[in-house]
């Protein structure tokens, strides 16, 4: 007991002096190394949320004290398994949480109880996820709900849980983040269908796993960061070859907390950096000891493959890929300044 006691204090201490502050315009993603599970926090220096709380063996309290956190403006169980809220309770009823979001689709188990009795034992707002609802974080950062679906969940799938996962896209200014929880076919099926487009950084669904990560789907998303988290050495095998066989084809660069441990991604909203190691050590050389730089030329240049393009040509079709997105996000903008003037129209005296 004291022990555990002396632990706690060493961890309250040691977040305030090494927890950094998100400086005004900047967007901070981590993905917490909480070995087969999910567990992501969102910050910005006006909001604060967390993305689904790892397994109820992980110390998740803990982990989020030291980066800082005291409140969540939002909290989303992407599903009910427990690989995903097993902390959830825990979670719900440390910290002030302003509202939970889940999928709506119950489960019968007591790690889904306990966390629906600490939404109501502590008064906490409850909204159901529902495809186009928009979330703002400011700071130019903007959530949307892909899915489940507005007309209903889906069903008959392998994994009705799972297919129903919360799927949010978040924007900040031109870069972008797609969170999929355990999303699977099914689920990448829908997305094609609403029009989904390319983002930035895909937290990709499932741990990785063989049902998820369709190429159909990776083709159209077509990230330049896929960021898994999976226990190292897990009884299921994640992430499955094909899995990362996909990701490779369409150019994603892979990082795995198995393998790295905590990750950080930082957007200011015009490029985005990645951190990989020990979340004490990534709290402790933010900035100083050099971070991984998507797409960074090596110090000594090695003779390309026959079929490799050159490094000129796939900064070319970056640059195209990012030129269609803005044109897209104009066309939108387009359409949504149309609607505004025409709703003004409706509403000037005759």
């Amino acid at each position: 007991m004291i022990i555990k006691t002396l632990f706690q204090l060493l961890v309250a201490v040691f977040s305030l002096l090494v927890a950094l502050p998100v400086w005004a315009g900047q967007l901070v993603v981590d993905i917490l190394d909480v070995g087969q599970g999910d567990a992501i926090l969102i910050s910005t220096d006006e909001k604060t949320v967390l993305i689904d709380a790892a397994d109820r063996h992980v110390d998740l309290v803990d982990q989020l004290k030291l980066l800082g956190v005291e409140t969540l403006d939002l909290v989303v169980g992407t599903h009910a398994h427990a690989d995903h809220i097993g902390r959830m309770e825990d979670v719900l009823r440390t910290f002030d949480v302003k509202l939970y979001m889940d999928s709506g689709l119950p489960h019968t188990t007591a790690v889904y109880s306990n966390t629906m009795a600490a939404v109501e034992d502590e008064g906490i707002p409850y909204k159901t996820a529902k495809g186009g609802t928009i979330l703002n974080l400011g700071d130019e950062a903007i959530f949307t709900v892909l899915s489940p679906p507005p007309e209903g969940l889906l069903s008959g799938t392998r994994s009705d849980l799972n297919s129903n996962s919360v799927v949010l896209l978040l924007e900040h200014e031109d870069i972008s983040f797609l969170f999929t929880g355990d999303a699977e076919e099914p689920t990448e099926h829908y997305l094609l269908q609403t029009g989904i487009g390319e983002v930035d950084v895909l937290k990709v669904a499932h741990h990785g796993s063989g049902h998820s990560s369709t190429l159909d789907f990776l083709e159209v998303v077509h990230p330049d960061v896929g960021l898994i988290s999976v226990g190292e050495g897990n009884r299921y095998k994640h992430p499955y070859p094909e899995c990362l066989e996909r990701l490779d084809q369409v150019g994603a660069q892979v990082y795995r907390t198995d393998l790295s441990g905590h990750l950080r991604v930082i957007s200011d909203g015009s490029n985005f950096e990645v951190f990989e190691g020990r979340l004490e050590e990534i709290l402790g050389i933010d900035f100083v000891e050099g971070p991984v730089v998507v797409d960074e030329t090596p110090d000594e240049e090695e003779p390309p493959d026959a079929d490799t393009p050159p490094a000129e040509s796939k900064k070319a079709a970056k640059l195209a890929r990012k030129a269609e997105k803005l044109r897209k996000k104009a066309e939108k903008l387009r359409r949504k300044a149309e609607l505004l003037e025409q709703q003004a129209r409706e509403l000037m005296p005759k």
